[in-house]
């Protein structure tokens, strides 16, 4: 499982604007996953598993601790495998 922390601060186009956060937040969390991920090209096919709830708008400055893992972790595990 993987966490990312993601500051909404005053001034931000996300906060008080009802400029929709949620999918600005799936589409960062996936270029991480990339980035993070064995093979990059997988995990816009097999897609994340995000477990914290994120809310649509932000009424205010924010904070969110965001808990994600990809949808198969066995394939992007970061430990190498022994050979058999």
């Amino acid at each position: 499982m993987h966490t990312t922390i993601f500051r909404f601060e005053e001034g931000s186009p996300f906060v008080d604007a009802r400029r929709p956060v949620r999918n600005e937040i799936h589409d960062r969390l996936l270029w991480q996953a990339i980035r993070l991920a064995k093979s990059g090209k997988n995990v816009l096919k097999d897609g994340l598993i995000i477990y914290t709830p994120i809310p649509a708008y932000l009424q205010g400055p924010t904070t969110l601790e965001v808990y994600w893992d990809f949808e198969s972790p066995e394939e992007y595990d970061a430990l190498p495998r022994a050979a058999s």
